[in-house]
């Protein structure tokens, strides 16, 4: 690379950066974001225990399929005049979410303050036990962000206008379809469930290093999955008996769709089988796709005595992600120098890469009638950055040296070699078993830094949770969760736009200047009613 092309490159990723603080850890990325999305069945504090998150018939999830089928088979509404269950249920979740975001050395008056609204409907239909038909749209809207189509927002790193996750939410209002599918079933054996649809692989918490078949991993902070459905047609094949599962995929989702739509060249598949074996259930899999290089995946949880444990493991083509070669004393101070100079350096390695996570939880009773869970998870990832100064060409490294970083690489909590959480939830306090709490705490040790959040959870009125959570960062400054950049990476990213575009340094300097104090607080509250 010529010292003018990267020094055009080093321009490109600072200032898209100054026109959008998406990149940082914000309380958008971490926390739920304006333009969060609920998902049917997955409600709660993802940091919380799977055991003490709210029912999911709330969202007509598989509740109401326990509480239909465990009945025995139901007769077609359409073809008798039985009227004992409507075939079409239509309900939904009113969301209200308020949260205040404040930065290490800004006065209080100068934290950012968001109130995304959300209205997430399903239609539920079931003419018999052998047909469904689900369809999720989303709603979204915050007051304080303009209205508009918004055709000058900025995009985030994942290549998505607007915040978070979710994509094409620069809009405010704006309309998404979260899912629409059919299910139906040949001889009782063979089950199939065509279009838009929300799968999940891996049995971790926190970290979700085989969820494959979703381009994003999921932000373990949002209370709810923001991501939009994945097009598939999924055949499903169970061995009652066993207790075995076996799944094949089709994914829809098009690689490098041009103007004239999806070619067959465009589509790939996905295998899954899932045993039962004693106490275990383990889980193998794997996704081939044109234009992406295959993956494997292999989970497995057990109980091990009084503890259940769990642990994942993805088998990646090193090739997928970009690393970076950089002189030892880089730093903030001296890293437009060393770009421009061409001392940094970007390179893919060739082999196996494997990224583990998995954890164990210990459940206990306090009280005669009061439970408490305690977890812990650690997250390897060899892709990951090793110095807080590397996160910065982690985050941006694929605009300053012109390289695609793969969409790990992108989102908060994945970034970092060596990562652990750990979390005490109480589903129910003495006398007030309609009050969940939980206590969550993410370290990066690549940093190190650390984020503690509080949670506190109350049913009200058995529809209507109010959410209320507090957390804290604290460790050393520059990486993920203590982001920022400082006053002299600043001025020289200005000084060199100037020289590239007279007139322009200036601009650049107070966008950058948003970035210049580390997080250090983020509360808020959250209302959901079900409908």
């Amino acid at each position: 690379m010529s010292r003018r092309a990267a020094k055009r490159a080093c321009l490109a990723a600072l200032l898209a950066l100054s026109a959008s603080a998406q990149e940082r850890p914000s309380e958008d990325d971490l926390f739920g974001s304006e333009d969060a999305p609920l998902e049917e069945a997955d409600a709660g504090v993802a940091l919380v225990p799977d055991d003490v998150e709210p029912d999911a018939g709330e969202l007509g999830g598989d509740a109401r399929d326990q509480a239909q089928l465990a009945s025995g088979p139901l007769q077609s509404k359409f073809d008798t005049q039985e009227a004992v269950t409507d075939p079409l249920r239509i309900g939904g979740n009113l969301l209200m979410f308020g949260q205040a975001f404040f930065q290490e050395g800004r006065p209080f008056v100068e934290g950012s303050f968001s109130a995304p609204m959300l209205l997430d409907m399903y239609l539920d239909g079931r003419p018999n036990d052998r047909l469904r038909a689900y369809a999720v749209g989303r709603l979204q809207f915050d007051p304080t962000r303009p209205v508009g189509d918004g055709s000058g927002a900025s995009s985030t790193s994942a290549g998505t206008a607007g915040v978070g996750l979710t994509p094409a939410t620069a809009a405010n209002p704006t309309v998404l379809l979260d899912q629409l599918w059919l299910r139906f079933d040949i001889a009782r054996f063979v089950y199939f469930t065509i279009g838009r649809q929300k799968v999940r692989w891996g049995v971790s918490r926190i970290w979700y290093p085989t969820d494959f078949l979703n381009s994003q991993p999921r932000d373990a902070f949002n209370p709810f999955d923001v991501r939009l459905g994945v097009n598939m047609i999924k055949v499903h094949v169970p061995v009652e008996s066993l207790g075995w599962n076996f799944y094949g995929y089709g994914l829809l989702e098009g690689i490098e769709v041009d103007t004239t739509g999806m070619k067959l060249k465009h589509l790939g598949g996905a295998v899954r089988a899932e045993f039962v074996l004693g106490p275990a259930e383990l889980g193998l899999g794997g996704v081939w796709q044109e234009g992406r290089r295959q993956r494997y995946a292999v989970d497995l949880s057990t109980a091990l005595g009084p503890f259940d444990v769990y642990a994942e493991a993805a088998f990646r083509d090193a090739r997928d992600f970009v690393r970076f070669s950089s002189p030892a004393d880089l730093s903030q101070q001296n890293l437009v120098e060393n770009v421009l100079l061409g001392n940094v350096t970007a390179h893919r390695d060739e082999g196996v890469m494997v990224q583990v996570s998995g954890g164990a939880s210990f459940s206990f009773n306090y009280t005669d009638k009061n439970l408490a869970i305690i977890s812990a998870e650690y997250f390897y990832n060899p892709a990951g950055y090793e110095r807080p100064v590397d996160y910065l060409l982690q985050t941006f490294g694929g605009q300053f040296l012109q390289q695609q970083l793969d969409p790990m690489q992108r989102v908060p909590l994945y970034q970092g070699r060596h990562n652990v959480g750990l979390t005490l939830a109480a589903p129910g306090l003495p006398g007030a078993d309609w009050i969940t709490v939980s206590l969550s705490n993410v370290v990066i040790i690549s940093d190190p830094a650390a984020l503690t959040r509080l949670d506190v959870i109350f049913r009200v009125l058995n529809f209507l949770t109010v959410q209320a959570f507090g957390s804290v960062f604290y460790g050393q400054t520059g990486g993920q969760l203590r982001f920022a950049l400082e006053p002299k990476l600043i001025n020289d990213v200005a000084n060199a736009s100037e020289q590239t575009s007279p007139g322009s340094g200036e601009g650049v300097r107070d966008s950058l200047s948003t970035l210049r104090d580390p997080p250090l607080i983020q509360a808020g509250v959250m209302l959901r009613l079900a409908i």
